[in-house]
């Protein structure tokens, strides 16, 4: 592959749109795409990532279409994406697309370790930008994010290649990519709660794990919250709760999740007595002052 140089790309404007997961129909669930658009001379740029903030593991998709604005053909001798060093492609998800479909690029395309060419001279079809969007070619490619990716640090991709018009280069225009970190499954637990009785306070306690994910709970009572505490470091979190009625009630801790944990929650039903009773699973010393006052009550009648 022979990499001529012949022209000189100039600064442009550019514009950066980040969307919801629906900007891309094959974006994953919770993704973040992000398209970058910019003009150099007669030729416009449409490049989009389809998750910027990819995690350890997870593939991603990046296009760049080439629309011409002015009079004139351009046709594309090679392309070659640029891409953090520590994203690996995907076999064979290289590919160009325009009006007559796809095309793959393998084996015409050159795999190093922080970019890929396809050469376009050495394919069987030609890859030809024309002007009033008669074909606007689009070049492809899939990456599987690495382990030795630095995390929560913004990473540069962008393109460069030769066609009929010159040399242009964009090796860091963008999108940027942040691989985040990866996130833990969490698990609450609501300690059993016994000898609730209307109108006193009992303390209501949730066990978060990892025990060091930090966060808070809430508590709530059906749909009234009861409030909110913080995750200490043993992983537990407590909030006094009075219930105003006896009777079942529905007690959830919602755990809010943190940067290295996600969000988990338990429910347990809690029956609280009224005030004149024991409640939960019972208490000995409200049946030992049940019974006293019984037999005082009996004692008087005679």
């Amino acid at each position: 592959m022979t990499y001529a140089t012949a022209r000189t790309a100039v600064g442009a404007a550019a514009t950066i749109a980040l969307g919801a997961a629906t900007l891309l129909g094959s974006a994953a669930a919770g993704a973040a795409p992000a398209t970058i658009t910019w003009d150099n001379g007669a030729s416009h740029y449409t490049r989009t990532v389809s998750n910027t903030t990819p995690a350890v593991g997870e593939q991603i998709t990046v296009s760049t279409k080439i629309e011409r604005t002015g009079s004139g053909d351009e046709k594309i001798n090679w392309f070659k994406d640029w891409h953090p060093s520590c994203l690996t492609y995907v076999t064979n998800s290289a590919k160009v697309t325009d009006k007559s479909g796809d095309h793959p690029v393998e084996p015409n395309l050159d795999i190093k370790t922080d970019y890929i060419a396809g050469d376009f001279t050495a394919t069987s079809y030609q890859v030809i930008a024309k002007p009033g969007n008669v074909d606007s070619p689009t070049f492809s490619a899939q990456y599987m994010v690495g382990a030795d990716c630095e995390q929560d640090v913004a990473l540069d991709s962008g393109i460069e290649y030769l066609s009929s018009a010159g040399k242009a280069t964009f090796t860091t225009k963008g999108p940027t990519i942040t691989v985040t970190k990866a996130v833990a499954t969490s698990t609450t637990t609501l300690a059993p709660v016994t000898g609730a009785v209307a109108g006193k306070a009992v303390t209501l306690t949730a066990t978060i794990a990892p025990a060091q994910a930090g966060g808070s709970v809430t508590f709530k009572d059906g749909g009234t919250a009861i409030g909110t505490g913080q995750v200490g470091s043993t992983g537990t979190a407590t909030v006094q709760w009075t219930p105003a009625a006896a009777g079942q009630h529905t007690i959830t801790a919602e755990y809010s999740g943190s940067s290295s944990a996600a969000a988990s929650q338990a429910t347990a039903n809690v029956t609280v007595a009224s005030s004149g009773g024991a409640g939960g699973t019972g208490s000995a010393d409200g049946i030992l002052s049940s019974l006293g006052s019984l037999l005082g009550g009996l004692g008087a009648g005679k």
